[in-house]
């Protein structure tokens, strides 16, 4: 069995998920990051972008987060995020819609909150299409 290490995402909400990995991959705002057993500690902030994890099993996780920080301590990571949403509770059909309507607005004119609601919503497709 290979090395693992702890993780754990919450969300101001809810606890997500609670599990030991080989891996996690994840996009912080400087760019995307790979995480493995023994990394040294890091406190790192997430932009908006799945994180995958892959689990002891071989089975992967993603994971919807919309913000947050990565906390990679000597033995246990922590994901807090504003929303975390595993891929198993998104509604693609309304993450589509929702998509296609903010695209809308936003080809009305730049607006900042509705380009960062754009990329929530193609997170979240991504997390379910994946």
């Amino acid at each position: 069995m290979a090395a693992t290490m702890h993780v754990e995402v919450v969300s101001a909400e809810r606890h997500v998920l609670s599990a030991d990995v080989v891996e996690l991959y994840a996009r912080s705002v400087e760019g995307e990051i790979g995480i493995l057993p023994g990394h040294q500690p890091a406190l790192i902030e997430l932009d908006i972008a799945p994180v995958r994890v892959k689990l002891d099993d071989g089975t992967e996780e993603t994971i919807a987060v919309h913000h947050g920080l990565l906390y990679v301590g000597r033995d246990k990571i922590i994901v807090l995020a504003d929303v975390a949403e595993p891929a198993s509770q998104i509604d693609a059909d309304r993450a589509e819609a929702k998509l296609r309507e903010l695209e809308a607005k936003l080809a009305e004119g730049e607006d900042a909150v509705v380009r960062a609601s754009v990329q929530r919503a193609r997170t979240r497709l991504a997390v379910v299409n994946r």
